[in-house]
């Protein structure tokens, strides 16, 4: 895990959403919504995806290799907090996950801040497997005559 970067205006806006989401979706989970709460989830994701997208650390380690690092670190500190929160509707990936960066993933980040963190640096982690299988023609349909019930 890369160690130098220091996190900015990018960094504080992704935490300051996540807070606000986490709240959202522990609140969801705790009342039994669970299409509010896999909405939630989603959306969390989405908030990553779209930090990465305007940090862009595949452009910026061109100018600035320090800055680029410390992006890299946070898309990794994501992947740990996607992991424990996805826990409850992808157990297995999350084990994966957890396997994979050396961390326990079924302890429940009440702090977005820390759980951005969680992995500093010098942590080692291994390259996964892929985590979700391809789906061929063949077992779409077989899972299509499965699944489909009597009409």
């Amino acid at each position: 895990m890369p160690d130098v970067g220091v996190p900015g205006p990018l960094e504080e806006a992704l935490t300051t959403e996540l807070r606000a989401r986490l709240d959202a979706y522990t609140s969801h989970m705790a009342n039994m919504e669970v299409r509010k709460s896999a909405q939630e989830l989603r959306a969390i994701w989405v908030a990553g995806n779209e930090y990465l997208q305007a940090a862009a650390p595949w452009s910026t380690i061109k100018t600035d290799e320090a800055q680029a690092a410390m992006q890299i670190r946070v898309g990794l500190n994501l992947i740990a907090f996607y992991a424990a929160l996805a826990a409850p509707f992808l157990p297995d990936t999350a084990e994966a996950l957890g396997n994979t960066l050396g961390i326990d993933v079924f302890a429940w980040p009440s702090d977005v801040a820390h759980a951005l963190q969680v992995l500093n640096a010098g942590h080692a982690f291994t390259v996964p497997e892929n985590l979700f299988a391809k789906i061929d023609d063949d077992a779409r349909a077989a899972w299509e005559e499965r699944f489909s019930g009597t009409r």
